[in-house]
This record gives structure tokens, C-alpha cells and sequence, in this order.
């Protein structure tokens, strides 16, 4: 074999090997292909329009977590931590009157140990303290009882201290409560809790039928709230899902400016609202694109934060999509301003019909199918349901009250899980009823559930049918 055969020979190797690597680098780029579009779809899940800000990172996020490691990175202090925003005037704490005062004198120098005369001054520090935490102290109510002469019925004393069921009082219930709706603890925690400030030996199990107790006690009130909210003019409404052992249900929400609602039910639709609210419900309900309200209600302002966040993210996918957001962003900003002078009702109806031409002029535009289109569609099919907050000077123009008003439930169901069971469902519906309200209205959850406590301690009492024993 010749030279040149030779070098044919190695050629053919190369191109062999060549050819063998463009294929696995195919290959790799197509995987990485793949990759990048399931990324891609999940980030656009993560991100898109319905995606809380909590879930998201923000630009200003990255940005600063890229800079950290620049050596002459200046620290933020334009409110990315904690503390005074710049601008912001300081707000201090205003000083307690002292409950005792101590005199703290020294005899003499530290330094050379000369003798002092007298004081020179004083230099006053309030110092604000807790007292331990108090021991448990246990009663035993001896609790007689009596069978009347003449008609035989047995009777026995009561004390209102002296619970009826159980052996823990109210501040037991009532704390237990708050600790596992206020505080987040896990029963297992809150009875750690009771042991290690009050030496309490309590279990698990008895945290939460302690919390029961006091879920049972406030439903009356809870009924009351339901009551107020049937009757009130405007209603913020949303839903969450939720777990009752391992099935899907949903954490409802209905608010008002001075009541929360709670109701924990297995279904999502019309019927839940009908239920709470009453066939009969003649206000206006605050919510989002779910189909379940209009299926309910005729009377509807949809949430304009979600259609501007859709119309948005349409912006940024779809080059024809800018202008809708656009015409939809100037269209929101305008009726605020004007809104925000004292208008008439005449005028405010005058504004009203102004802004729903501008709406169908913005749905008649022509678009191709796609996602823009699709946002289109939803603004036509609220049409009725946008502009409701410009007539009625009580509805807002977004859902934010009742999406706040999931806020605790969300980071609580994060941590327990699931529901066990419809008991587990009646507490959690119940308590975070009464806090929520009791919040809004400006009262102490702790002195409320004690009272709740009490009170239905004595209404069971007056209602006991008292024992006859049959006469000889």
C-alpha cells in the first residue's frame, strides 16, 4: 500500500468519526431542544398572569442576587430591606407610663473608688417585661346535686368556671385555638408549647379537642356573620382548593369591609355561593372570571387587576397584543382619575357608557387566533361586568379584598397538608371565620374567644332538660 492509500485510509477513519460526532451532537441538541421548551412551559406556567407576586422573582430579585458579589456593591436602601423607606418619616413607639419606679444609685468611683456627695442628674430607661409564664392551677369543683321533694327532678349546681365537658378551662380552649389558627402550630407543637411555659401535660390529641371545643362554641357567631354578609350591598368573593383526606375541595371566601367568611365545601360551583349568600342574594358580588358566579349572580364586578395582568402577558408573548394592553391599561387609569372626583350618579352613568363603547371598539379589533384572541373573548363575555364599579360607588374595580382574605388560609394549608375529615373541615371554616372578623373589626381574638367560650357554656346550661327520675 502507498502513501496516498494510506492517507485515504486515515481520511475515511476521520470522516467515520466526524460523522459519528455530528450525530451525538444532534442528538445532544435535541435534547437540550426539549429540554428548554418543558422549561419553558413550566416558567410560563410559574409567571403567567394568575401566578401570585409571592411565587414569582422579580427583576430587581435577580438583578440583585447577580450583583452580590461585586466587592463594591453598595448595600439597597431604596426599601429592598427591611426598615425605613427613604422618604418615609420615622414612626416611633409611644412610651409606656411605668407601672414602678427603681432608684439604681452607686456609692462610688469605679475608677479611683472616691466616695460620691450626691447625684448629679438622672438618666431615665424604661424597660418593658413579661412576667413568667404562671403555673397551671387545677380546681375540683365539687359540684352537688339535689332531687327536689315534690316532683323528683335531679338537679346539679353549675359554676361558671366549671366546664360542662372536659377538663380544661377557657383560657386552655381559647389559647389552644389562637395558637393553632393565629400562630400556625401544629397540635403536636402547641401542646410542647402548654408544657413548656405552664407545665401543662397535655397531648396532641387534646390540642385539638380543645380547638374543637372552641370551633363549637363561636358557630353561633358564626351564623351571625353568615346572616350580615347575606344582607350586605357588596361581597368580595374567591376560592382556593384545598385537601380533605386526599380529596380536592375548596376553601370559599366571602368578605365585606367588617365580616369574613369561610366555608370549606367539596364542590366549586354555583351552588356553594347560592348556599352561603341565599337564593335570593340581591347585592353586588366583587370576583374573578370563575363561571360559577355568573352562573349565580347577574350582579358582577369582574377583577380588573386579572383581565390587565392576562392583557399584559398576552403584551409580551404577541407583538399585536401591545395595543390592547395598552388601550385596556389607559382605559383603567382614566376612570380612576375621573372617579376620584366627587361625581353625581348621573354622571358616573354618563362615564359608564363612555367606557363600555371604548370596550366594544377595543373587542371589535381583528386579531389572529391565538391567546390575544382569547383575551378578547373573556373581555367580551364580562362586557355586562367591567364597568359595574364606575356606577356604584361601593364596588371596587378589583377582587384584592378576598384574594387578601385567602392569604392565611394558603400559608396554613401549606402547612398542615390536608384536612383529616368534616370535623376538621367545621373547625377550620369556623375559626378562621371569627378571627378574620374580629381583625377587621379591631378586637382582641383572644378576650372574643374566651367569651364565646363562656357564653356558650351558659346557653347549653339554660337549654339542659333537666333529669326526672320517675316517682314511687
Amino acid at each position: 500500500m502507498t502513501s496516498s492509500d494510506d492517507s485515504v485510509e486515515v481520511s475515511r477513519e476521520e470522516l467515520l468519526a466526524l460523522k459519528n460526532r455530528v450525530e451525538k451532537l444532534e442528538q445532544e441538541n435535541q435534547d437540550l431542544r426539549e429540554e428548554n421548551k418543558r422549561l419553558r412551559a413550566k416558567l410560563r406556567w410559574h409567571e403567567g398572569p394568575h401566578t401570585p407576586s409571592s411565587q414569582k422573582q422579580s427583576d430587581s430579585e435577580e438583578s440583585s442576587s447577580s450583583d452580590e458579589d461585586e466587592d463594591d456593591e453598595e448595600p439597597r436602601t431604596d426599601g429592598g430591606t427591611p426598615g425605613r423607606k427613604s422618604g418615609h418619616d420615622p414612626e416611633w413607639r409611644s412610651a409606656p407610663d411605668p407601672d414602678e419606679e427603681v432608684e439604681v444609685t452607686c456609692d462610688c468611683c469605679p475608677d479611683c473608688g472616691e466616695q460620691f456627695d450626691e447625684s448629679e442628674g438622672v438618666s431615665p430607661r424604661l424597660v418593658e417585661e413579661i412576667p413568667d409564664p404562671q403555673p397551671v392551677e387545677t380546681t375540683q369543683y365539687n359540684r352537688h346535686y339535689y332531687e327536689c321533694d315534690s316532683c323528683g327532678t335531679e338537679t346539679v349546681a353549675s359554676h361558671p368556671d366549671c366546664p360542662d365537658e372536659g377538663q380544661f378551662g377557657v383560657n386552655v380552649i381559647a389559647q389552644a385555638a389562637l395558637s393553632r389558627y393565629d400562630h400556625r402550630l401544629p397540635y403536636r407543637q402547641i401542646a410542647d408549647r402548654f408544657n413548656q411555659l405552664h407545665g401543662l401535660d397535655l397531648s396532641g390529641a387534646s390540642a385539638w379537642h380543645a380547638t374543637e371545643r372552641a370551633a363549637r362554641a363561636g358557630r353561633s357567631e358564626y351564623e351571625q356573620i353568615r346572616r350580615q354578609i347575606q344582607q350586605a350591598d357588596v361581597v368580595s368573593v374567591d376560592e382556593t382548593g384545598i385537601n380533605c383526606d386526599g380529596d380536592q375541595a375548596w376553601l370559599w371566601t366571602f368578605r365585606t369591609d367588617k365580616h369574613t367568611l369561610y366555608a370549606v365545601r367539596e364542590s366549586r360551583g354555583h351552588d356553594v355561593p347560592a348556599e352561603v349568600l341565599g337564593e335570593d342574594f340581591a347585592g353586588t358580588i366583587i370576583c374573578d372570571g370563575w363561571t360559577a358566579y355568573q352562573a349565580f349572580s347577574k350582579k358582577l364586578q369582574r377583577c380588573w387587576a386579572h383581565i390587565l395582568r392576562e392583557a399584559e402577558d398576552a403584551a409580551e408573548q404577541h407583538e399585536e397584543g401591545e395595543p390592547i394592553y395598552r388601550a385596556l391599561t389607559q382605559l383603567y387609569v382614566a376612570l380612576q382619575t375621573q372617579l376620584e372626583s366627587d361625581l353625581t350618579l348621573r354622571e358616573r352613568a354618563e362615564l359608564q357608557r363612555v367606557a363600555r363603547r371604548e370596550l366594544k371598539s377595543l373587542i371589535e379589533r381583528s386579531v389572529p387566533d391565538g391567546p390575544v384572541a382569547t383575551l378578547l373573548g373573556k373581555i367580551e363575555g364580562g362586557l355586562d361586568h367591567w364597568l359595574t364599579f364606575v356606577g356604584e360607588p361601593a364596588v371596587s374595580p378589583t377582587n384584592n379584598a378576598a384574594e387578601n382574605a385567602l392569604r392565611e388560609p394558603v400559608v396554613l394549608r401549606k402547612i398542615i397538608g390536608t384536612l383529616r375529615n368534616d370535623r376538621g373541615m367545621f373547625v377550620h371554616e369556623t375559626l378562621f371565620s371569627l378571627l378574620a372578623t374580629w381583625s377587621q373589626q379591631g378586637r382582641n381574638s383572644y378576650e372574643e374567644l374566651k367569651r364565646v367560650v363562656r357564653d356558650n357554656e351558659m346557653i347549653s346550661r339554660a337549654r339542659a332538660v333537666p333529669v326526672v327520675e320517675s316517682g314511687g
